[in-house]
């Protein structure tokens, strides 16, 4: 009984629609998706999760909160900062070519900031993250409803 009155209660919060997907997403595909989500919704101009906090995939059809939870479970942060360029992580900028004097705005979650120098993180050090975004998950949930459509 107790068990069902939770079900209940979590799901009226979890099965409310955010958008549809055009599309199945891979985890891989997920982790750009939620970049987006975080340069979107912070104004950042560039953005890093780690591959391994993206936990589920997103299916084609009818995208629910329920599946925003699923591929980030986690209760992180959304934080950012401003870095020269010259002091931007190689990974965070892939092909990218930046002005090493211009500064940019990185948003990252607490974790990777936490963990900034291992492999999977920035394999960087000493970058401070001094504003705060927001829980990640509502970050999503609030990007993914104002897309309406995920391609």
């Amino acid at each position: 009984v107790q068990v069902n009155r939770w079900e209940d209660e979590v799901s009226k919060q979890v099965d409310q629609p955010v958008a549809v997907s055009l599309r199945h997403f891979e985890p891989s595909e997920i982790k750009r998706l939620i970049e987006q989500a975080m340069r979107d919704e912070t104004g950042a101009d560039f953005a890093f999760i780690n591959q391994g906090g993206v936990r589920d995939i997103l299916p084609r059809g009818q995208l629910l909160v329920r599946h925003i939870w699923n591929i980030m479970p986690f209760d992180n942060r959304v934080v950012f900062g401003k870095f020269k360029g010259r002091d931007l992580p190689p990974v965070v900028l892939g092909d990218q070519k930046v002005d090493p004097e211009r500064e940019y705005t990185l948003a990252v979650s607490d974790f990777t900031a936490a963990n900034q120098s291992a492999d999977e993180q920035l394999r960087s050090s000493g970058l401070r993250f001094s504003g705060d975004g927001g829980l990640l998950r509502d970050v999503l949930v609030d990007w993914f409803r104002k897309k309406r459509v995920i391609e």
